[in-house]
């Protein structure tokens, strides 16, 4: 009976061995692409320095009571708005033969 079981075993081993693929059976998924995860949990990258949330909002409230605003970790002034096209009235000038008055 081992006579027989033996070769049946090494039999078995050999061809699932030449039955196995060579590449992996799932490829890996390529729609996630790894980032690296700069400053960690609580924390926000400014100018490239790791820099604490806690603090980097008492910046944007300093900035805010000065009427500023926080870009790249430092106070600057606010955009003035731009006027709508067509608001503003062009200067007044006098027609072109009235006389202009002497002081």
């Amino acid at each position: 009976m081992i006579r027989f079981a033996v070769p049946l075993l090494a039999l078995a081993l050999a061809s699932s061995a030449q039955s196995m693929p060579y590449a992996p059976l799932q490829q890996p998924n390529e729609l996630v692409v790894p980032v690296r995860q700069g400053c960690g949990l609580g924390r926000q990258l400014v100018d490239g320095v790791c820099v604490r949330n806690s603090s980097l909002r008492a910046a944007v409230r300093r900035c805010n009571a000065r009427g500023m605003r926080l870009v790249n970790g430092r106070c600057e002034p606010r955009a003035q708005k731009a006027a709508a096209p067509g608001t503003t009235r062009p200067a007044t000038q006098p027609p072109a033969g009235a006389s202009v008055p002497q002081r």
